[in-house]
């Protein structure tokens, strides 16, 4: 794949919308291009995550291993980006993540993700308005959850 359409789809990915080009030209060409056979693990649950992971081709399953039988959370295809907060700060990873079919992901190294911010400090504000947002719309939801696992019922 060439710089350009690795760029373009990084453009795609709403955690990266309204970046400019160059910073993403930067993360572009150093993430690691990885090839991932069907069935082969990605990660597994409660490892740690050094960064994220962005689906370039093909699909990749989230799944709940400890389900039984486990549990396909998610299915994940081009432009999604799975370990968002792992770019941020140290995290294990939540779900297992299996190829389903050939697949290509991206590795952005959270030290390359910090290096992309110190060099661009302008899109940190940018993300952590974006994650506020994100938070302050999340705050109601897990209220609700809270209250349905405590046997009540927000309505």
């Amino acid at each position: 794949m060439t710089l350009e359409r690795d760029i373009a789809l990084l453009k795609s990915v709403p955690f990266f919308d309204g970046i400019p080009a160059e910073p993403l030209k930067l993360i572009a060409f150093s993430a690691d291009s990885r090839e991932i056979e069907d069935g082969r693990f990605l990660f597994s649950a409660g490892d740690p995550a050094e960064g994220g992971l962005i689906v370039v081709e093909g699909r990749v399953d989230l799944v709940d291993e400890a389900a039984a039988p486990p549990k396909v959370l998610e299915r994940l295809g081009p432009g999604s980006l799975i370990g968002e907060l792992a770019l941020i700060v140290e995290t294990k990873r939540p779900a297992t993540a299996i190829a389903v079919g050939r697949a290509r992901v991206l590795a952005v190294r959270r030290s390359l993700f910090r290096r992309m911010l110190g060099e661009y400090p302008e899109i940190a504000v940018t993300l952590r308005d974006r994650i506020a947002e994100r938070l302050a719309a999340l705050a109601p939801e897990i209220g609700r959850i809270k209250d349905v696992m405590e046997g009540g019922e927000r309505r």
